[in-house]
């Protein structure tokens, strides 16, 4: 299981979204919003706050035609300072995320995939290869936020709703690769999952989350158009520091505790009278 800057927390306390005032949520560019239109059904509609709130996401972005398609972000009002979310570019993939995803997906899935490119006499690189050719990575461009949760510890949880499973993209570059005709000759591959890819900016870092090879969480949803989107889910967790509380100066705690004295001394002198 490879999960990029995922890591388990212990939830000491959280700030959930629904926390937060209308106003710490906005976005920009091409956005989408999803929110329930029936039981376990979701389509285009509603605001982004009923969104993240309830069962619904937004999707950042439109790339189904190429990363020189319409980028959209979420900036979110968090008690850490803002975080901004964002769908990713060309440029994102060719300043080495593609090269850095894909050694990630090898790293859990190689040894499954090496035996179907044996039998086509590839390697390892052809597929890297076709990972470009097929337009991979805009398929993972655009990330759907289902949630935000800003945890005690000072880390922040995402989740990203889809359910894409990267044996529609083995598939894909199989096709391409020509060798399509050879996945009957092996054993079922096992399911593949892999989360969309989002572009964060908080607290002063920038980068990329994403997970590969957990399997996603059930979301108890389904698109409206017959897609089967949204089926899953799948949390990245950001590391963060937690907000700042101002602790008294010293000369401050002894006014404070001069006040009470005198507050006391004052109501024993009246009871006096």
């Amino acid at each position: 299981m490879k999960n990029c800057f995922y890591s388990s927390v212990v939830v000491l306390g959280f700030v959930a979204l629904g926390a937060l005032p209308a106003a710490a949520q906005t976005t920009s560019g091409t956005v989408e919003i999803f929110n329930e239109v029936a039981p376990g059904v979701v389509a285009p509609g509603g605001t982004a706050a009923d969104a993240l709130n309830g069962i619904g996401n937004i999707e950042l972005g439109e790339t189904d035609g190429g990363l020189d398609g319409f980028q959209g972000s979420l900036t979110l009002g968090l008690g850490g300072g803002a975080l901004t979310l964002s769908s990713l570019t060309q440029a994102d993939w060719d300043g080495g995320l593609a090269d850095r995803w894909f050694d990630d997906a090898w790293s859990v899935y190689g040894a499954d995939i090496a035996p179907l490119l044996t039998l086509g006499g590839l390697t390892r690189a052809d597929l890297r290869t076709a990972f470009d050719v097929v337009g991979a990575d805009a398929r993972l461009s655009d990330p759907n936020i289902e949630s935000v949760m800003e945890l005690g510890t000072g880390d922040v949880d995402i989740t990203l709703a889809g359910f894409v499973e990267l044996n529609s993209l083995i598939d894909i570059a199989a096709a391409s690769l020509g060798l399509g005709s050879f996945l009957s000759l092996l054993p079922p591959l096992p399911t593949f999952f892999a989360s969309e890819v989002v572009a964060y900016e908080y607290q002063g870092t920038s980068g990329f989350l994403y997970s590969i090879g957990e399997s996603p969480t059930p979301s108890g949803v389904v698109s409206a158009d017959g897609t089967n989107s949204f089926t899953g889910n799948y949390t990245v967790t950001l590391g963060g520091t937690p907000p700042s509380t101002s602790v008294p100066e010293p000369s401050t705690l002894l006014g404070l505790a001069g006040a009470a004295v005198a507050a006391a001394w004052g109501r024993r002198q009246r009871r006096s009278v």
